[in-house]
């Protein structure tokens, strides 16, 4: 099971900084995540991509910066916040496609927002970002977070109704269960639209843990999706050696077959 590493395993660390620390420790892939608007200018995103070249790591999802701005600004009620905040998008799926990304993957609406959005415009809006993402050659993707729209199997059914087969799904599986899902579950139900993979594992201490010190069964997955998916680890530098744990994480997931 070969398995890749995001940039925000490392966060607060600066992304280009980050980046190198996932090419020096041998992964063979890795996920971006953008900071800040600044990191989306073609000259930086250049660098990125030298970073990962030079390392021999193939750079296959971003993660834009503005996940924290979309209730409100891609997703709200007022069009012309949608219209000043959509350039952010074309710019995330513009750098996706300058390092050669398949995937960006989108948090979406928070579940209980201040003012309710509803689905026909969340998932229209949907739609204008996988269009965005499709004239860059890329995918626009659906990633179930806790706490948001896509916490639920039901929503994002609905949503795979809604779009057909512009439905494109980030699994992860931490975020499955803090929301109280199974994330097999989620597998069983979105196997065929799952592309892309966040993993983590967990126990009942703890819900976000470096693979191998958990109880998630990795054997399980690998087996149902093989190799037709990227998995990404995706942990929080908070209270972890994120290298040495990351370092050790590849190893196991190394043995997964």
């Amino acid at each position: 099971m070969q398995a890749g590493a995001s940039t925000a395993c490392f966060y607060p660390l600066e992304t280009e900084r980050a980046l190198q620390q996932v090419t020096e420790l041998g992964f063979p892939f890795a996920e971006v995540f953008f900071n800040a608007r600044q990191e989306l200018r073609p000259a930086f995103v250049r660098q990125l991509a030298a970073i990962a070249g030079d390392g021999g790591t193939q750079v296959v999802s971003v993660h834009p910066f503005s996940s924290f701005m979309e209730s409100s600004c891609i997703f709200g009620d007022y069009q012309r916040r949608f219209e000043d905040t959509i350039d952010i998008y074309k710019e995330t799926c513009h750098a996706a496609a300058l390092l050669g990304a398949q995937f960006v993957v989108i948090h979406g609406a928070v579940a209980q927002p201040k003012i309710p959005i509803p689905e026909e415009r969340y998932f229209a809006r949907f739609l204008q970002l996988v269009e965005i993402g499709r004239a860059e050659g890329v995918t626009v993707c659906q990633e179930n977070v806790n706490r948001f729209k896509s916490q639920h199997i039901a929503f994002c059914d609905r949503m795979r109704r809604a779009l057909g087969d512009d439905f494109h799904m980030v699994l992860d599986i931490k975020q499955a269960v803090r929301a109280g899902e199974d994330p097999f579950a989620f597998l069983d139900i979105f196997q065929k639209e799952i592309v892309h993979v966040h993993i983590s594992d967990h126990s009942p201490e703890k819900d976000c843990q470096p693979p191998g010190q958990g109880s998630f069964d990795f054997q399980r997955l690998y087996r149902t999706l093989g190799d037709r998916v990227h998995y990404m680890i995706e942990i929080y530098s908070r209270g972890y050696r994120v290298a040495a744990e990351l370092q050790r994480a590849k190893a196991y997931l190394d043995t997964i077959k």
